[in-house]
């Protein structure tokens, strides 16, 4: 019995999703981790790690001993003040959870695991007091517009991170293919093409319709008595820009089996070389998604291109029923996202190529033309009918 309490503190089994900062490596962040727990007056971690996901974290691990774990989105998504301010939450609400009590029932919110919506309400009426406390201590060592923009920079990175990683890397298993480059993919999307700031109109209808799914972050930005400023910027002085290469690609595996299981990889390679039939896949199930939605909702046996764009420029694109807007999304309304795999995928039977292996919207003709599918979902939508895509296109 004691070998066996003994073992797993002697030989820690490994966490694929956790990568320990070491003080030597990152004394920047450990020094300012040691700053944020003096102002608070609470005790500093006993280790600081990285973790795969885009979320923040404190563990107790034992009377004495402590874990502050930052996504490495995190450490590469915000500027220092933030993340200054992302820690002291966190240091915050650890201290303000040590007894057993209060620290099962924030386990219990977190797990969503509560049926009945009497005792979960409860549950999070509490929670959340306790989350606007620790945010009102991480007011202490940053300012409360800091606070503010750091809550829904990391709203919109860790939807940014589900999201690209559905869109890009969960098709590749299905052909052998892994994308080691997927968190430098996904930094590309965010820091050179405003990934954070396409997605945020969508954000805020998912919250509208389920605040508690989204940890009530908006909520805690209101009771801070500021707005952040939007669009955001992309940060100017994050605490990381990369980890070793080996290490991001553990946390790429690990990420990806949370999207797929019982899927095989055969080759390891990065986005730039991927085939462009890959990128087709999910553009053509969109498209035939899209189709059979438009024959439900107009009665016509032969969906085609025209038929959609009618009924989204008469307003309804709304009503039509396929799964892509169930999830996160930066189309800017329901109607441009039916129209963009349509479009997308007509200009590709017309010989139009991928720009960008990460800009997806971008189209290039055999004349040399790029075309925005995305823009031209939107003029569609507010009327405009370019010539070129006048002939109906049906699904074969």
């Amino acid at each position: 019995m004691i070998a066996v309490r003994v073992i797993p503190f002697v030989w820690p089994r490994r966490v694929c999703q956790v990568h320990v900062a070491r003080r030597a490596d990152h004394p920047e962040l450990h020094a300012m981790v040691d700053e944020v727990a003096r102002i608070l007056g609470v005790r500093r971690p006993s280790r600081v790690c990285f973790a795969a996901f885009a979320e923040s974290a404190a563990l107790r691990l034992g009377p004495r001993r402590t874990e502050l774990w930052i996504g490495l989105p995190y450490a590469m998504g915000f500027d220092r003040a933030e993340l200054r301010g992302v820690v002291a939450v966190e240091l915050a609400l650890l201290d303000t959870c040590r007894s057993r009590l209060l620290a099962a029932l924030m386990e219990l919110w977190v797990s969503e695991s509560i049926r009945k919506d009497a005792v979960r309400a409860e549950v999070a009426a509490v929670a959340r007091a306790l989350v606007l406390r620790a945010d009102e201590a991480g007011c202490l060592v940053s300012d409360r517009r800091t606070i503010a923009t750091a809550l829904l920079r990391g709203a919109l990175l860790s939807h940014s991170l589900d999201w690209f990683a559905r869109r890009y890397a969960a098709h590749l298993p299905r052909y052998g293919l892994f994308a080691v480059d997927l968190y430098q993919g996904w930094r590309w999307k965010v820091f050179e093409d405003d990934l954070l700031a396409r997605l945020t109109p969508r954000y805020r209808e998912l919250y509208a319709a389920d605040p508690s799914r989204h940890g009530f972050m908006l909520d805690r930005i209101a009771e801070l008595g500021v707005a952040p400023d939007e669009p955001l910027r992309p940060a100017q002085d994050p605490i990381v820009r990369a980890l070793h290469p080996a290490v991001e690609e553990r946390f790429a595996r690990w990420l990806l089996r949370r999207h797929v299981a019982g899927q095989t990889v055969y080759w390891a390679v990065d986005f730039a070389d991927m085939p462009f039939s890959v990128w087709d896949a999910p553009i053509e199930q969109g498209h035939d998604s899209v189709l059979r939605a438009v024959a439900r909702l107009s009665g016509r046996p032969d969906p085609a291109l025209a038929y959609l764009m009618e009924i989204v420029a008469a307003g309804h694109g709304v009503e039509l029923e396929w799964e892509h807007r169930e999830e996160s999304c930066t189309h800017t309304t329901p109607g441009v996202c039916a129209l963009f795999p349509v479009l997308h995928r007509t200009l590709r039977m017309r010989r139009y190529t991928y720009v960008n292996a990460l800009r997806h919207r971008e189209l290039a003709g055999p004349a040399g033309d790029v075309v925005d599918v995305a823009g031209l979902a939107q003029a569609i939508e507010r009327g405009d009918r370019p010539p070129q895509l006048h002939v109906p296109v049906t699904t074969s």
